[in-house]
């Protein structure tokens, strides 16, 4: 999977927390639209453009999640509120211009972050363990972009792909982007609960 993204910068330790989910925004959309090319060329079939969407739109919300999950013990819960917020909404700007250049004008923005806050309750019954979705959380991700391509004969098997490859390599490819934007939380730091790093503030 080649991609076009953006992992270094200047100035990162001065970097306010809007400024680095604004370039992580920005890669999960080249993430996200890597993913759902790839599930073409695996010969899984596209009906229309506005189903390609619906698929990176659930890319993009799966990702902003597992964002949410990784930065647990890097964030405090205050920083964590609002670095995922702004991830959400530097996300559904992408949506809104690249599903109107589509469907023509509407209001899509306000649609996809519902539909992040419904997933958000969803997925976060999903297993998640040493920094990688479980089984349970795949499966979860791979049913919601299996409703959207449909029950055909070819695209029946969406979940599949999408459980045992796709899903993986997008946390792969996102990991590794947010940890060189965010960075990783000192040993000290990940032997503290988040309720210890709240009272140090």
């Amino acid at each position: 999977m080649r991609l076009r993204i953006r992992n270094s910068f200047k100035n990162r330790d001065n970097a306010s927390l809007e400024e680095k989910a604004n370039i992580l925004a920005y890669n999960i959309w080249q993430i996200s639209l890597a993913g759902a090319k790839n599930l073409h060329q695996e010969d899984y079939v596209y009906r229309d453009d506005a189903q390609r969407v619906g698929v990176i739109r659930e890319y993009l919300v799966f990702l902003v999640h597992v964002a949410d999950r990784l930065v647990f013990d890097t964030l405090s819960e205050s920083e964590r509120a609002t670095f995922i917020n702004e991830l959400a909404i530097n996300t559904s700007r992408q949506i809104q211009r690249n599903t109107e250049e589509i469907a023509g004008p509407g209001d899509y923005k306000d649609n996809y972050l519902a539909t992040i806050n419904d997933r958000f309750a969803e997925y976060s019954r999903g297993s998640f363990e040493d920094g990688r979705p479980g089984y349970s959380l795949l499966r979860m991700f791979g049913e919601n972009v299996r409703e959207i391509m449909g029950d055909d004969q070819v695209n029946k098997w969406t979940i599949d792909q999408i459980m045992d490859v796709d899903g993986p390599m997008l946390v792969d490819k996102m990991a590794e982007s947010l940890e060189s934007i965010v960075g990783q939380p000192s040993d000290e730091e990940k032997r503290k609960s988040s309720v210890e790093l709240l009272m140090e503030e």
